[in-house]
């Protein structure tokens, strides 16, 4: 059961949608930081007071705005939480698209989920959520053809 969640996520409307989702699964328990820096340390500091989060939301780039950060990116926070919380469940929430990259994201760095911010992106996740909550991975069905089929990423010079 998902009761406790941190969202680490830079643009405020994103913010504000992922709570209302969290609201509609009467998860009442939430907290979201713009910061990597400051998900570390409340990740860490929830661990020490023995009342950890069950699940961080993350998207894996967040703007530079000029605020020096030690972890400057999603998939740093991953790692940097999985030091202090190996039990954490992750679900990542992002605009990637690249089912190389997220097959990665799986293997590589253990997530849990991954729901890309698109078209019904809300459903998706919320039923990403219950899945999670019932020690399942979660992949949305295109992506999980588009990965464990044959594919490539090419960048520009290819």
């Amino acid at each position: 059961m998902i009761r406790k969640v941190l969202i680490a996520e830079d643009h405020e409307i994103t913010n504000i949608s992922l709570q209302r989702a969290l609201e509609e699964l009467k998860v009442g328990d939430f907290e979201h930081v713009s910061y990597c820096d400051d998900a570390v340390l409340k990740v860490d500091l929830a661990k020490r007071k023995d009342a950890p989060f069950d699940l961080l939301i993350t998207d894996l780039y967040f703007d530079d705005d000029g605020i020096p950060q030690r972890v400057a990116g999603g998939i740093r926070l991953i790692e940097e939480v999985r030091k202090i919380d190996p039990g954490l469940k992750v679900l990542v929430f992002s605009a990637e698209n690249k089912p190389g990259f997220i097959k990665n994201l799986f293997t590589a760095h253990d997530i849990d989920g991954f729901v890309r911010k698109a078209r019904n992106d809300a459903k998706e996740l919320k039923i990403a959520i219950e899945t999670i909550a019932n020690h399942q991975r979660y992949m949305p069905r295109q992506l999980l053809e588009q990965v464990n089929g044959h594919s490539f990423d090419f960048d520009p010079f290819d």
